[in-house]
């Protein structure tokens, strides 16, 4: 019996028009409009209609919807439109005949918890496509909603990378760059988004500084005192929001200067990093080259706290590439680590980095410690 398994549709011309016709449409005030203050949730679900409806873009685009999401009731109560679930499987890409057999932008809203669920969708989009879970909107008793071998599945595969958004702003540039790499560039892989529903407290970034979501980190405030002890805050995703209130209370009643960055993938920075100490390792006579992390920090050495989700390990990833003191605080990283305690352990931790530095009297690590009645 022949085993071999099929693949989709190949890349053609056809696919990079469709793209594009994407890509413009995505282009539009209305859509930027629609991100911009939007959780990363919602503004996916809104990117997905405008292309479900849209003229020029409801043939060029596969739309795929297994998520429950908003229900047609609940979309007319909050003045929307729910998404037709016309596709609710990938499945029919694989015996498409004649000449309309070409690949076209893959969007697959999902909801799974378990990486054998999103293997198996992996399997049957042929490892190709965009995949936007939204398992953190519903309860559960893992972090951000998804077993912990998922972060370590997506970290560990080469053929994806992971995204966890912080903003609707950030979810419309990576949705961006994933169709110009995907189906312009014609690169392999698929793009994996988490999707959150919570406001937080993120504020909203320019235009200019929100395209290097894709790249996996962008400033969001700079230290602006340069006469008090900074140190430098990472946050991804929903923990982002939790970052900048700590660096608020450091800021406030600390008397330290916080920079905090955006880090929509800190797995797509470890192995760009990686990538670039490899190369500089084989071409010794040549210039050496800068990864986007090492040109985002630079050669400073203030202590680097990275914060996010899901377990420590997904923001250790960048530690060995990081030039300054290096911490990492996740899920699993304190007890009680979330809501306000969670902001209370990030202030601790980074007052801790500064005392270790010298930066900062000892004491105040051990204040910290019981003001928050963390111990």
């Amino acid at each position: 019996m022949n085993r071999e398994r099929p693949y989709p549709s190949a890349s053609a011309p056809q696919t990079r028009l469709a793209a594009a016709a994407c890509l413009e449409r995505l282009a539009v005030e209305d859509i930027e409009r629609a991100c911009r203050g939007a959780t990363p949730y919602a503004a996916v679900q809104a990117i997905a209609r405008r292309l479900a409806q849209d003229e020029a873009t409801h043939g060029n685009v596969w739309l795929v919807k297994t998520s429950p999401g908003t229900s047609t009731a609940q979309a007319a109560s909050a003045g929307e439109i729910a998404i037709a679930p016309r596709n609710i499987s990938a499945w029919p890409l694989w015996f498409r005949q004649g000449p309309g057999r070409f690949e076209v932008p893959l969007l697959y809203l999902l909801r799974c918890e378990s990486v054998a669920g999103l293997r198996a969708a992996m399997y049957e989009t042929a490892d190709r496509g965009i995949l936007c879970n939204d398992a953190e909107t519903t309860a559960s008793r893992w972090p951000k909603g998804v077993q912990p071998a998922v972060p370590l599945w997506l970290a560990g595969g080469l053929d994806g990378v992971p995204y966890d958004p912080a903003s609707g702003q950030e979810a419309l540039a990576i949705l961006r760059a994933a169709l110009q790499t995907l189906y312009v560039d014609n690169k392999p892989g698929f793009f994996y988004l988490t999707l959150h529903d919570d406001d937080g407290n993120v504020p909203r970034p320019s235009r200019a500084d929100v395209h290097d979501a894709y790249k996996g980190m962008y400033r969001i405030t700079a230290a602006i005192r340069p006469d008090v002890p900074v140190i430098r805050l990472l946050g991804a995703g929903k923990a982002l929001g939790q970052v900048i209130q700590a660096a608020d209370l450091l800021q406030e009643d600390w008397g330290a200067a916080c920079e905090v960055w955006s880090c929509p993938s800190y797995t797509r920075l470890a192995r760009e990093a990686y990538e670039v100490e490899r190369w500089n390792m084989l071409h010794p006579l040549s210039d050496k080259k800068a990864s986007h992390l090492q040109r985002c920090l630079g050669p400073g050495q203030p202590p680097v706290l990275a914060v996010t989700g899901y377990g420590q390990h997904v923001a250790e990833q960048i530690g060995g590439f990081v030039p300054a003191r290096f911490i990492a605080l996740g899920a699993d990283s304190h007890r009680a680590a979330n809501g306000p305690r969670g902001v209370h352990w990030i202030v601790a931790a980074a007052l801790k980095a500064l005392c270790d530095e010298g930066s900062l009297p000892t004491r105040r690590a051990e204040e910290a410690l019981k003001r928050y009645a963390l111990v």
